[in-house]
């Protein structure tokens, strides 16, 4: 398991800064409309990139964060359970997250290929929105590797 291991923390990581790298465009695109408002040039599309770059920076945020446990967690019936009843629901919760992520990342390729073979852009500053869609679907797929890290970890995806 350290080889998959290795290469999922390795995957969570670049995609990680990736998504810092998006953060920091945005807030600058952000600031460069605020800044250009106050003399009267608001930045042409700026609702778009961000709208674009927030649902990328999303996607890529997700699978570090299941991955340092630092989403929420409610943990109101699980905790009352004895160990191994615990070990048991939370393995089945990660397979349960694995085939949702595994659907929605199909689903993510199929609907990039449809935008793809329609063309379509965003509406002022006409960028493709299939590069954001793929990067989604990549997004599920590690998320998908990290469900099955958090299963063959030992722990059973605990906490």
């Amino acid at each position: 398991m350290g080889i998959f291991s290795f290469i999922t923390t390795r995957l969570c990581s670049c995609m990680s800064v990736i998504a810092g790298v998006l953060l920091v465009a945005m807030m600058g695109i952000t600031f460069a409309d605020v800044m250009m408002r106050t003399f009267g040039r608001p930045l042409v599309g700026t609702y778009e990139l961000v709208s674009l770059l927030g649902a990328a920076i999303a996607g890529l945020a997700l699978p570090r964060a299941s991955l340092l446990k630092a989403h929420v967690y409610v943990d109101l019936i699980i905790d009352k359970l004895p160990g191994a009843g615990q070990k048991t629901l939370r393995i089945i919760t990660r397979i349960l997250v694995f085939f949702m992520f595994f659907f929605a990342g199909w689903y993510f390729v199929i609907m990039a290929g449809r935008f793809i073979t329609t063309e379509t852009v965003t509406m002022t500053l006409k960028v493709p929105i299939y590069p954001v869609v793929y990067c989604l679907a990549a997004s599920c797929v590690v998320q998908c590797l990290v469900s099955l890290h958090e299963i063959f970890d030992g722990k059973g995806g605990k906490k």
